[in-house]
């Protein structure tokens, strides 16, 4: 069953909705290239924290949609988009795999900053043709340690945010909130395109970093396919018709969220975007796709303002 949006305000208040992340994310991308230069870095950080906090409140698969579209589909601002799509969802499954209240603002405030030793090079190895230097492999392996020296030199003494950036690496590690900033921050990496390779599917990254030895899920893997579905917001994927779509909102089930096609499927663009049950036997997913497979340009508010139309139905 499909439902077509008309024209209303709506569409101006997505566009201001997106101007308002770009502008959060370019105040974090000055703030992880050179903190030093900020005296007061960490009332800055508070601030873009609070107010990214304040507009995935406003909602949630809006967020994730427009989040994980920028991590997918290109490299560029690559240490940056991470960051924030690795906060989002810390910050939405943490509570699915007790995570304590406490714990999570550091939590949050680790994942907004766990590169910010190494946030220029991350951004160069995303763009460069070849494998990293046997220098940037060492500035690698250190940048755990180094970005939490770094928070020290900015002023951090919230030992819990310090020690959750130094592990984030640390194999085996039983602590809950280090645990599930790792797991994010890998199937976050996996599925953002380098120039030496395509980002991957969202549902393959999940696969590959949840699904436990003997397929089955751990504590993290559960919380994550409960709290985001098997296709998340911004996923983009083949229905059972042909047509391919993206997802836009989740609905409740995991593997049947709300989508609209973006192209036919002859592989035309859909000019008319509408939204789309996946609980109707003839839209069902049939599989989720690479982002760059996929060649359309899309209308990201018209997108996000039909989006909206789903909650009330």
């Amino acid at each position: 069953m499909a439902f077509t949006a008309q024209p209303d305000p709506a569409y101006g208040a997505m566009q201001d909705w997106m101007a308002r992340w770009t502008e959060l994310e370019a105040q974090l991308a000055a703030l992880l290239s050179a903190p030093r230069q900020y005296a007061d870095v960490l009332p800055r950080l508070e601030r873009l924290r609070a107010d990214a906090e304040a507009l995935l409140a406003t909602d949630e698969d809006a967020t994730l949609y427009w989040l994980f579209q920028l991590a997918a589909s290109t490299s560029v601002g690559y240490s940056t988009s991470h960051a924030m799509a690795c906060w989002a969802m810390c910050r939405l499954v943490g509570p699915a795999v007790g995570v304590s209240a406490p714990d999570a603002v550091a939590l949050e405030r680790a994942a907004l900053t766990m590169n910010i030793g190494m946030t220029r090079l991350q951004d160069t190895l995303a763009a460069q043709a070849h494998p990293p230097t046997e220098e940037q492999r060492a500035l690698i392996d250190t940048h755990a340690a180094r970005g939490a020296q770094c928070l020290r030199e900015c002023g951090v003494r919230d030992a819990r945010w310090l020690d959750i950036v130094e592990q984030h690496h640390e194999a085996d590690s039983d602590d809950t909130a280090v645990r599930l900033l790792q797991r994010m921050d890998r199937y976050t990496a996996l599925i953002s395109p380098r120039e030496t390779r395509p980002g991957r599917n969202l549902t393959d990254s999940a696969r590959t970093l949840l699904v436990r030895p003997g397929g089955r899920l751990d504590d993290i893997g559960r919380a994550l396919l409960q709290t985001l579905g098997i296709c998340p917001p911004g996923t983009f994927v083949r229905l059972a018709d042909g047509q391919v779509a993206v997802v836009l909102r989740r609905s409740g089930r995991p593997g049947e969220p709300w989508v609209s096609a973006v192209l036919d499927a002859n592989g035309h663009p859909v000019l008319e975007p509408a939204l789309i049950d996946t609980g109707d036997e003839a839209t069902a997913i049939e599989a989720a796709l690479q982002t760059a497979t996929v060649r359309v340009r899309l209308n990201h508010p018209r997108l996000l303002q039909l989006s909206r139309l789903a909650l009330q139905r």
